[in-house]
């Protein structure tokens, strides 16, 4: 007896009261799951704290980047890595290249909201400029990716 009215009120309680949804899908999702940052070597840090990008010059080891002496054009930003494409165009320019737009759909690895420090330099003279980039991931403080080039003037004859 006691078996059927607990089957019975199971039952009743189905159809008579409307299904209780969770948090999980009633609220927005605020970040990325841990479970889908797992698949980047350079996960989401967008929430994390770093120092800001001066400091971060000014402690980084001058054999793995140092801006230019005397350089016409610096730049020190730290920003999303998806926002590394738009950073190298207004580099190029706000110093007339005409380089190739970096690609970076080949990274998959490291997550768009990733933050990093992206650092540019530029010289200029008569006789030739150089300039390069460079990011660092703002966590470890690896380089991801960078570029130098070095381009003489033409001499009129």
């Amino acid at each position: 007896m006691m078996q059927v009215f607990i089957l019975t009120f199971m039952v009743v309680s189905k159809i008579l009261l409307p299904p209780q949804h969770s948090v999980d899908q009633t609220t927005p999702t605020l970040c990325t799951p841990t479970e889908i940052n797992t698949l980047y070597q350079y996960p989401n840090n967008q929430f994390q704290s770093f120092r800001d990008e001066d400091e971060f010059y000014q402690q980084l080891n001058r054999t793995i980047y140092e801006e230019y002496a005397n350089a016409s054009l610096n730049i020190r930003q730290k920003m999303a890595f998806r926002d590394v494409e738009n950073a190298t165009q207004n580099f190029y320019l706000q110093t007339n290249s005409n380089q190739e737009t970096i690609d970076l759909s080949q990274h998959t690895f490291i997550h768009p909201n990733r933050q990093v420090y992206f650092l540019a330099s530029f010289q200029h003279n008569t006789d030739e400029s150089y300039q390069k980039f460079l990011v660092i991931d703002a966590e470890t403080q690896e380089v991801i990716l960078g570029h130098s080039h070095f381009l003489e003037s033409s001499k009129d004859l």
